[in-house]
């Protein structure tokens, strides 16, 4: 009786054991995303476990639930804006954390190229590689790398599915979007900075000789033609600018066409 007994107390202390372990093995980092200035959500904004390989993204009031152990390195990063990146530390399960994400400050930039891609392309290559677990259009499984995007992790699977597809969609969406916009902003940058070496205040003042407030109302009060500025060579462009002095001293003769060389 006394050797049942104890064989019963040992199974117990085992489950207990285990289940200790369990509890320690599903320990669940979560908390919110935020704007750093503004305090507004970010939604959706991924979460990563780099170090296991584990994926989420926050809700639409910014929370998130990640599985992590102490040691494990999270990314934390949302379109636009500077990534974040923490160790998870012991006991930092125990409460949500706040996680506050500022944006990222764009600089215009001239021309270059690294192995024939410009600078756009390869800040596209770097998004699509960082966001890549997000991106894949293969389905994963409820037992796969990606976690529940919600405090805890027992959900009903149909609540768990219907909500990472809705979270996922939402995000490529605004990715493809983000592209888009990204990709417009820099060739509007370099199609400006192509005109301005050509057409420029300090060209303009070396061939009329204007300066000051002369300067500044020629360049005000005569648009310039932007595509033509863009293919023509620059002794053409010098042409177009004393024509357009010609017209600006004399705005008698406005009707004149311009001659474009």
């Amino acid at each position: 009786m006394k050797k049942k007994m104890w064989s019963i107390v040992c199974f117990w202390l085992a489950v207990e054991s285990l289940c200790i372990s369990t509890v320690q093995a599903q320990a669940v980092l979560s908390g919110t995303v935020k704007d750093a200035q503004t305090h507004q959500p970010l939604y959706p904004a991924t979460i990563q476990n780099r170090t296991r390989g584990l994926y989420a993204l926050t809700n639409p009031d910014g929370s998130f639930a990640l599985l992590a152990h102490p040691g494990d390195t999270i990314w934390i990063a949302f379109l636009g804006y500077s990534t974040d990146t923490l160790i998870m530390q012991s006991l930092m399960d125990r409460h949500p954390i706040n996680i506050w994400l500022n944006p990222t400050a764009h600089q215009l930039q001239m021309v270059t190229v690294h192995g024939g891609l410009n600078p756009y392309q390869l800040d596209s290559i770097e998004r699509r590689k960082l966001f890549a677990p997000y991106l894949s259009s293969a389905k994963q499984s409820l037992a796969g790398n990606y976690t529940p995007s919600g405090f805890g992790i027992v959900l009903s699977p149909f609540t768990y599915f219907s909500r990472k597809q809705r979270n996922l969609r939402r995000f490529r969406k605004m990715f493809l979007a983000y592209e888009q916009q990204q990709r417009n902003q820099y060739y509007t940058t370099i199609r400006a900075q192509q005109v301005a070496a050509k057409y420029n205040p300090t060209r303009i003042s070396q061939i009329t000789g204007l300066r000051g407030d002369s300067l500044q109302l020629f360049i005000h009060t005569m648009p310039v033609d932007t595509n033509f500025i863009l293919q023509a060579p620059q002794d053409a462009v010098d042409e177009y600018i004393r024509q357009r002095y010609e017209r600006f001293i004399h705005p008698e003769n406005a009707s004149t066409p311009n001659k474009k060389m």
